[in-house]
C-alpha cells in the first residue's frame, strides 16, 4: 500500500511539473483553440480567394437586315469542375449563376485553393439554360478550360472566357455574316 502511495504522489509531482513547463510556454499562453484553427487557416478569416469568371452570350440577329448582335443570357446554371485526384477520378464542383449581363463569378471553397496545375484540372460546364434563352445549350462546346488572369495579394482569379451559344431560330442573315 505504501508503494502504490508514493507512486500516486510521484506521479502527481510529475503532472504538475510538466503542466508548469506548459503553461510557461507563451504560445500555449497566447493562443486559445479558435487562435490555433484562424493561424493553421480553419477559422473566419479567409487566407486566400480564388474566383472563376466568364460570360455566357447569345449571337442573335433579328432579321436579314440586322447584324450579328451578342446578347447575354442571365439565370444560366454553371458549374466549375476540378479534378482533385491524380489517383482516382474524384472530382469537386461548385455551382453558380449568371447575372443579367450574361456573367458570372464562381468563388472556389478553400479545399480547392491548394490544386496544382487548376488549369489542366479544373473546367467550367454550362448546365442548364433559362426556358425563355434566346439560345440552344451547346452540348458539343459546352465546357472550357480554365486560364489564370491575376494572382495578386492572396487572390486568384480564372477566367473561362466569353460563352458564345447559337440561336434556338437561324436566320438567313447568320449564315451571311459567317460568310463575311
Amino acid at each position: 500500500m505504501g508503494i502504490l502511495l508514493l507512486i500516486f504522489f510521484g506521479f502527481l509531482g510529475a503532472h504538475k511539473t510538466l503542466a508548469r513547463h506548459v503553461t510557461e510556454n507563451p504560445l500555449v499562453e497566447l493562443s486559445s483553440s479558435d487562435e490555433l484553427r484562424r493561424v493553421a487557416g480553419y477559422g473566419d478569416e479567409k487566407l486566400s480567394t480564388v474566383v472563376v469568371s466568364g460570360s455566357i452570350l447569345c449571337d442573335v440577329c433579328w432579321d436579314d437586315s440586322s447584324p450579328l448582335q451578342y446578347h447575354p443570357i442571365p439565370g444560366a446554371s454553371m458549374v466549375v469542375s476540378c479534378d482533385t485526384s491524380k489517383k482516382t477520378s474524384k472530382t469537386d464542383w461548385v455551382t453558380g449563376t449568371t447575372d443579367e449581363y450574361g456573367d458570372f463569378v464562381i468563388d472556389l471553397p478553400s479545399n480547392l485553393h491548394a490544386i496544382p496545375d487548376m488549369e489542366n484540372r479544373c473546367i467550367v460546364k454550362i448546365i442548364a439554360l433559362p426556358k425563355n434563352s434566346p439560345c440552344n445549350q451547346a452540348f458539343g462546346d459546352d465546357h472550357r478550360k480554365i486560364t489564370l488572369s491575376s494572382n495578386e495579394n492572396g487572390f486568384r482569379t480564372y477566367t473561362a472566357h466569353e460563352f458564345h451559344l447559337t440561336p434556338k431560330d437561324s436566320h438567313s442573315c447568320m449564315n451571311e455574316q459567317a460568310t463575311l
